[in-house]
């Protein structure tokens, strides 16, 4: 008996699949509702502190499709363009998102404005700026749905999250890049993201630089209001 019932369960975790994508923003929350979060980069013992938002701010239609706007927004102090403030905006098609879908690299039309420049059309983020692609989309490889929880604390308490960990790679002409990510989830927040880790290692020309990168939740609410609003198809 004892032996029969050891079988059914492995029988039945056998059908357990591991996630196929953990792109951050995943599910589609209502319009109108934001999500922020507390973030640092740490780059050769240097640390960025800097704010996430990511922000549903209307509907429209793209190639053919109801689609909804999602601004990205990073705020920091930083004189460094890549940690300074950009927002990126996107249209996307709402049938994109989705557990285990990477809806960002769907979007139908990407812009993007750093600091007081002027906002750009750009073909996506990957083409623009593959490495915040590259962490936009999670991880791709040794996907792994881990077992055991992991506890955010925010200003209303502690989450219990579930933890999605994996890896991405990259080859950037000849530096060679390994992301190594840990994604954690909670259906209660916006587009299901809690927080995440994010370990860099980038190798190039024999040396070898790492960057670490902690985003944690802050806050959401139910009325966000678009920073780049006159961006339409």
């Amino acid at each position: 008996m004892f032996a029969h019932s050891a079988c059914l369960l492995l029988a039945l975790f056998s059908f357990i699949e591991e996630p196929k994508s953990a792109a951050l923003l995943e599910t589609l929350p209502k319009d109108g509702t934001w999500v922020s979060y507390n973030g640092s980069i740490k780059i050769n013992e240097q640390e960025t502190v800097v704010t996430w938002t990511a922000r549903s701010v209307g509907k429209a239609l793209g190639a053919s499709k109801e689609c909804r706007f999602i601004e990205l927004e990073q705020a920091s102090d930083s004189t460094r363009a890549e940690l300074g403030n950009v927002i990126w905006r996107m249209l996307v098609p709402e049938d994109a998102f989705g557990e285990g879908r990477d809806p960002l690299k769907n979007a139908v039309k990407t812009w993007v404005k750093y600091g007081t420049n002027e906002p750009e059309v750009v073909e996506s983020i990957e083409a623009k700026d593959p490495l915040f692609a590259m962490l936009c989309r999670g991880p791709k490889q040794n996907l792994k749905a881990e077992e055991i929880k992991e506890k955010i604390n925010w200003q209303m308490g502690d989450l219990e999250c579930s933890v999605i960990s994996g890896k991405n790679e990259l080859e950037l002409g000849t530096a060679k890049i390994e992301m190594m990510h840990r994604v954690f989830r909670h259906k209660e927040i916006p587009f299901n993201l809690a927080g995440m880790h994010q370990d860099l290692k980038v190798s190039f020309g024999g040396k070898q630089q790492a960057a670490h990168i902690r985003m944690m939740l802050q806050n959401h609410g139910k009325d966000a209001k678009a920073k780049l609003p006159d961006l339409l198809p």
